[in-house]
């Protein structure tokens, strides 16, 4: 899109910047200049944007709600109101909008409500129940790109469409690299004598063919997944946990040679990341420490990362991720209830309020994941997942679904059949 946005503030703040850029640059797709000069936004070339509490004749008004020029965070009483089939919030009496969308974006994207108390759940991870979206019944919408849509063909006409930019993206989470192997051996004397006790010897009989190479690892479904993926043009990233064993981190042993070999395999064909472990939650010495043998495995940088079963805590998080070099991170999405945490759909730098400035981190949102639909059989979840697909491309996003290897194994029974499921899927999604 060659159209500029010229946008004028009377006051430039951290938080009016970044969200200019989210709503303008990443949601709209446009350039943007913005002026706090109002001799130079006279003479600008552009789209005139006045954002000040001051109308202008000569440009679109957008009356400021306020929250873009505190320098708190504090509750914040917001309620919904439609516009154009839209909830909106930060409701404005005056200009060209009946709501600041600036703000709005700004509350929504920089997670605001993350940062204030909540009741935690098991995990201690912030509940989807409680967020904004969720009760006012729009998780499920990326609503901000929908708000950017409709400003759009205000400020362009009616031809302005974001569907041009839409994108798939797969990631897949490795919690587990192997069914059997890689995995010591104490922990394979122990399974093979659990197995002996319970007098599962059809499980027994494939442990010992895998561990003595006479068959695949049930688990190891990543040439599969290649070969599909490779079909349909679809780009994918994987995230591995490497961290020592625990009772959330059940991972395969980092010091084995079968994981080596495989993360090289997986590395050549595409983007591997880490999966800072459950017993990490935040704790940089050893989200580093894991990074970093991964990366002596890998023999190359690891710049991509989504948290294991999706703890943290914001910002500490995310300011721990960009002081170690990370680039992207993967983690803005709900584990069972699918939708949009952020409201978005694109990908954003991530705003950290606390120091009321943005960082070098790129968010990528994802809108569900395989769990959120397992009580499900494979075509009622196919169903399900190809109704986001509409929704992201309409606002030009990119759709970004989470899978696991062991599902594409029918290891168990839960996922039999989900291999066809996850082709149909990426057959209907492919740009």
């Amino acid at each position: 899109m060659d159209a500029v946005i010229a946008l004028y503030t009377s006051q430039l703040t951290p938080r009016f910047k970044w969200a200019a850029k989210v709503f303008f640059k990443n949601a709209m797709r446009l350039d943007l200049v913005i002026y706090t000069s109002e001799e130079a936004f006279e003479v600008a070339e552009g789209i005139k944007v006045n954002y000040s509490p001051e109308m202008r004749q000569d440009a679109f008004n957008i009356s400021p709600h306020g929250l873009l020029w505190e320098h708190e965070i504090s509750d914040q009483e917001f309620y919904t109101s439609a516009w154009e089939g839209m909830p909106v919030l930060c409701q404005r009496q005056i200009g060209d909008l009946p709501f600041d969308p600036l703000a709005a974006t700004f509350y929504l994207v920089s997670r605001y409500e993350e940062y204030l108390p909540f009741i935690p759940d098991e995990h201690g991870r912030f509940p989807a129940k409680q967020s904004f979206a969720f009760s006012n019944g729009f998780l499920e919408r990326p609503l901000v790109g929908e708000w950017a849509l409709v400003v759009g063909k205000r400020l362009l006409g009616p031809d302005f469409e974001l569907v041009q930019n839409y994108d798939y993206l797969t990631t897949v989470d490795i919690d587990n690299l192997f069914a059997y192997k890689g995995k010591g051996a104490l922990r394979t004397i122990g399974a093979l004598g659990k197995d002996l006790r319970r007098a599962s010897f059809g499980k027994l009989k494939e442990r010992i063919s895998t561990l003595f190479n006479l068959r695949r690892d049930p688990y190891d479904t990543f040439r599969k997944q290649r070969n599909w993926n490779k079909t349909h043009g679809i780009k994918a990233i994987y995230f591995m946990l490497f961290a020592p064993f625990g009772p959330k981190d059940r991972n395969i042993s980092p010091h084995s040679t079968e994981a080596a070999v495989k993360l090289r395999e997986i590395a050549d064909w595409s983007t591997v990341g880490i999966h800072p472990s459950y017993a990490s939650n935040s704790d940089a010495e050893k989200v580093q420490s894991e990074r970093f043998q991964l990366q002596e495995v890998l023999r190359r940088p690891v710049t991509h990362s989504r948290q294991h079963y999706l703890r943290m805590r914001t910002p500490h998080t995310f300011r721990n991720l960009v002081d170690l070099g990370v680039k992207e991170e993967h983690s803005m999405g709900y584990t069972y209830t699918p939708g949009f945490r952020s409201s978005m759909a694109s990908s954003y730098t991530f705003y950290d309020l606390e120091m009321e400035a943005e960082l070098p981190l790129l968010i990528r949102p994802f809108a569900f994941m395989d769990i959120t639909y397992a009580h499900l059989n494979p075509e009622e979840a196919t169903d399900e997942m190809k109704q986001w697909i509409p929704r992201v491309k309409e606002v030009g996003g990119t759709l970004i679904s989470v899978w696991h290897n062991r599902t594409f194994s029918e290891h168990e029974a839960q996922w039999k059949g989900w291999p066809e499921t996850y082709k149909s899927f990426i057959h209907a999604a492919q740009p």
